[in-house]
């Protein structure tokens, strides 16, 4: 299930208000108003009457040059186009260097309910701030069923149906010194194109659930050492019951691969049956992942040199 981005104006206020140094002037009653986009804009062509690509969902950011060109107009024209730009109620729009809004944009900013703020920043380091910190907000996210642990330093999910035994498997995992990052559920963000990051929940973080024995923080149990907050995915690894495998089916797939929220991940299965060592065997599976990355294929390098061989033989 994804979950749309939207961040909203109360919350940017909240969260960077002191950090960006901003001041809320006018438009508390439009403080729900929401941004779905960490692109900001400048309405510097608006102000010259072309409100064509203004969004009303991205912050509008007002500096000296925007308030340079509004002086150049007349104080009719001034004002036309600024009741223009704010009827398109939008989600929020910032002053920088701590400028006094002019009455015109003061006027129409309470007259829609548009949040006004200033702030003692430059606009540029302004814009640099809040789209680092919008861009990691309104970052898209997924939610995934599984159990996501940090091994060698390896974002591995664990993933399989309900009662394989993902906890128990995780929870050896954490006893041979590796991290739980979250279990049962976990919130991937796509923080690049081609990077999944996994955190659990607020409301889950450090516990799991076992079968017998309920929920149990780990943090606790195990100390500071055993726990991680987030990790980027490497490798998703699905345990299968050893009689859902089929006979003539390869115990591994070297180049199985699935696709996350557009994230391309390795991918791997593991069987399932007693007597199996599987906090070994995914150790393992890490460990041979971390070689992959580095370039060395172990499985590859025995097909070649096995084919090497066979023509040799010939």
């Amino acid at each position: 299930m994804n979950t749309p981005p939207r961040v909203t104006l109360q919350e940017i206020f909240f969260e960077q208000g002191e950090a960006l140094k901003m001041r809320l002037i006018t438009g508390k009653h439009g403080l729900h108003r929401y941004i779905d986009h960490p692109r900001l804009q400048k309405p510097s062509l608006a102000f010259a009457g072309f409100l064509e690509h203004l969004s009303d969902y991205r912050l509008q950011i007002i500096g000296q040059t925007e308030l340079h060109y509004l002086n150049t107009q007349s104080p009719k024209r001034q004002k036309k186009v600024v009741d223009a730009v704010f009827d398109l109620r939008l989600a929020g729009v910032v002053l920088t260097r701590s400028v006094t809004p002019p009455a015109m944009i003061l006027e129409a900013a309470k007259r829609t309910d548009t949040p006004l703020f200033v702030s003692e920043l430059s606009s540029s380091h302004f814009m640099t701030d809040m789209m680092l910190y919008l861009s990691r907000k309104l970052a898209p996210s997924t939610w995934q069923h599984g159990v996501f642990v940090d091994i060698h330093g390896v974002g591995v999910l664990l993933t399989g149906k309900s009662g394989v035994g993902k906890s128990e498997i995780a929870l050896e995992l954490v006893s041979r010194g590796h991290r739980l990052i979250a279990d049962d559920v976990v919130e991937f963000v796509r923080a690049a194109a081609d990077v999944l990051v996994g955190h659990s929940p607020e409301s889950l973080r450090y516990h799991m659930e076992l079968r017998g024995l309920g929920v149990i923080n780990i943090r606790d149990l195990y100390g500071a050492a055993a726990i991680t907050d987030t990790k980027r995915l490497s490798l998703v690894i699905e345990l299968v019951s050893w009689q859902d495998i089929a006979h003539d089916e390869p115990m591994v797939s070297q180049q199985a691969s699935i696709n996350i929220h557009d994230v391309t991940i390795p991918y791997i299965r593991i069987p399932i049956r007693p007597g199996r060592s599987l906090a070994v065997i995914i150790e393992v599976a890490t460990r041979n992942q971390l070689l992959k990355q580095r370039g060395m294929d172990s499985h590859q390098e025995f097909v070649r040199a096995l084919n090497a061989r066979c023509s040799d033989d010939s």
